[in-house]
């Protein structure tokens, strides 16, 4: 079986410092994040990005437009040397109560079983407590980076782990 580490994208990987009032971008946390991708991949993991995007929801963002956002930040990655394997989101807003957005971790599941992942020998690495808690639904080890959102919930919310950033990472794995 295979082994990976499930990434939330806004906060974890590109800079939401303007969330809820602007919508990330693709702009990569370079200098906190691809020391620590690039040892995850060294390490034989998988890299999936699982994220909420209730943009498209909220019809602040069409789903071509959360395409373009992924398929940049995956291209931008590649650039520096970091193969990310898949990705997938959930376009509904917490209203809709639908399985596939954190903290459900249908999104977990599904590329668990796509790809013959071992789930107990997976991370979940998010700043929110959805994606701390999806982890744990699903059977993962948690960590929660204290980039984007994360110093809100540090008190909130009882991760396996709790580092600075993802390159971080590195004296964990």
């Amino acid at each position: 079986m295979n082994k990976a580490f499930f990434i939330d994208k806004d906060g974890t990987l590109v800079d939401n410092s303007g969330y809820p009032f602007v919508i990330p971008s693709d702009k990569i946390l370079t200098e906190q994040v691809l020391d620590g991708l690039k040892h995850i991949k060294m390490k034989g993991y998988l890299l999936i990005i699982v994220s909420n995007q209730s943009w498209i929801a909220k019809k602040k963002l069409r789903e071509i437009e959360v395409e373009d956002i992924f398929k940049s930040v995956i291209s931008k990655l590649k650039e520096s040397d970091v193969i990310v394997d898949d990705y997938v989101y959930c376009p509904h807003d917490s209203s809709e109560g639908c399985v596939c957005r954190k903290p459900n971790p249908k999104m977990l599941l599904d590329m668990a079983e796509k790809y013959d992942i071992n789930l107990q020998e997976s991370y979940m690495v998010g700043d929110m407590d959805s994606d701390i808690l999806a982890g744990k639904n699903a059977g993962a080890k948690t960590i929660l980076v204290l980039t984007g959102n994360g110093r809100d919930f540090v008190e909130k919310v009882s991760a396996d782990h709790v580092v600075e950033n993802i390159n971080a990472l590195m004296d964990l794995i």
